[in-house]
């Protein structure tokens, strides 16, 4: 069977975002059944190409996203409409020069006589180019990958708009992909999630094709506990993003001062750090950087405190913990399509003070802190087995293409 996966992004081991760890299991575990010919459409900074080895297992073909020079300048004209005119029909999500370059190849590749029977397309960046696709390739099923359903995400930017122009510009970018996101899903074959809770979601939307869940990718991380974990409280991701940035910051200045009596130290871990994130460092609050292995900032943190307010779906960094037995403290966002009980798998958090009294009670409860860090392993073992969905999604295709 012929398989053509498009995605936005590059698939390699040490991928540090988490929609990039999903595609990297999943279109591996692919390529290695031999029931699969499966070809690679993606796109990469320069730099980042480096930790990229899929093409040495099959066939690629790779754009690059040129961040320095003529050609960044060149492209950025391109997609000035696409990624900043509030009109623009996706929502700013995507950009103008990654059709044209998938498109492009689509074409290229037809002209050379391949045609795939089953088209994956990973990312809403990429899903909603879904009409174009299908007029170059009519006969080819079509599965669509959503790493979050990103009508949650834009409504979420949307409530949290400050200012009564960014309110109304939030607004227009949000009911421009609510229309575009679920034609695109509607047009797909097969729709791929990573939880129940954005099946709920297109449910209520009414997305009509066949859907599917598999277990989000996270590192099984094995921690060294040491005999007394209460040196740190811990949070991770990358601080270039907002949705990482914003609750680091907040952390910092309304949660810590609450629990810096207890003698704990606080860890902002996370590749891109601002300046003002970085100027937050003192001798009990750490700001690393990028680091290439959390192992031992998991071994001596006492829980990970997450106080996510934007972004969608399954947060990586909380399967991670949760799987590693590091107690987790959080709220409605970090633990949403995790189907895990306040008390029992982990600590519901709703402001400063719960954030401050949860950290506390796990330092002050060495019990406490074991039953939920063991609850929380077996609900991984569970409930996020990505082994047993990896074979089940090459039956799945198998299915499609009959």
């Amino acid at each position: 069977m012929k398989v053509l996966w498009i995605a936005p992004f590059l698939p390699y081991d040490k991928v540090d975002h988490a929609g990039g760890k999903v595609l990297n299991y999943y279109i591996n575990s692919l390529c290695d059944k031999s029931a699969f010919d499966v070809r690679f459409i993606g796109f990469s900074k320069p730099a980042e190409y480096k930790h990229f080895t899929l093409d040495k297992k099959i066939q690629c073909y790779i754009g690059f996203y040129h961040d320095h020079g003529i050609k960044k300048i060149a492209r950025n004209c391109y997609d000035l409409y696409s990624l900043k005119c509030p009109l623009d029909k996706n929502g700013n999500i995507t950009t103008s020069y990654l059709k044209l370059c998938i498109l492009r190849q689509l074409k290229k590749l037809k002209k050379g006589g391949y045609v795939p029977d089953i088209i994956i397309l990973e990312w809403t960046q990429v899903i909603v180019f879904v009409n174009d696709i299908k007029k170059v390739y009519s006969n080819s099923k079509v599965v669509g990958i959503e790493e979050d359903v990103s009508i949650q995400a834009f409504l979420r930017k949307y409530e949290n708009a400050k200012g009564r122009i960014h309110k109304a510009v939030t607004k227009m970018r949000y009911n421009n992909i609510t229309k575009t996101e679920c034609g695109a899903l509607n047009a797909c074959d097969l729709v791929i999630l990573n939880n129940e809770k954005d099946r709920a979601i297109l449910r209520k939307l009414n997305i009509r094709p066949n859907i599917k869940m598999w277990a989000s990718y996270y590192d099984r991380i094995e921690v060294q506990r040491t005999s007394n974990p209460k040196k740190n409280i811990l949070f991770f991701g990358d601080m270039s993003r907002p949705e990482n940035s914003e609750p680091a910051k907040w952390l910092i200045d309304e949660v810590y001062p609450l629990v810096r009596n207890l003698g704990i130290e606080l860890v902002i871990l996370g590749g891109n750090p601002s300046e003002e994130l970085k100027s937050k460092a003192t001798d009990t609050i750490h700001v690393t950087g990028f680091v290439k292995d959390i192992e031992p900032y998991l071994s001596s943190s006492l829980c990970l405190v997450a106080p996510l307010v934007l972004g969608a779906g399954i947060k990586i960094k909380v399967l991670t913990c949760m799987a590693a037995g590091i107690p987790v403290c959080t709220n409605d966002v970090g633990i949403e399509g995790i189907p895990a009980e306040d008390g029992k798998h982990y600590l519901h958090c709703k402001d400063k003070e719960e954030y401050a009294s949860a950290i506390k009670r796990l330092f002050e409860d060495e019990r406490l802190a074991g039953d939920i860090a063991d609850n929380a392993c077996k609900l991984m073992d569970e409930k996020f087995n990505y082994q047993k969905t990896g074979e089940e999604f090459a039956k799945w295709l198998i299915e499609l293409a009959r």
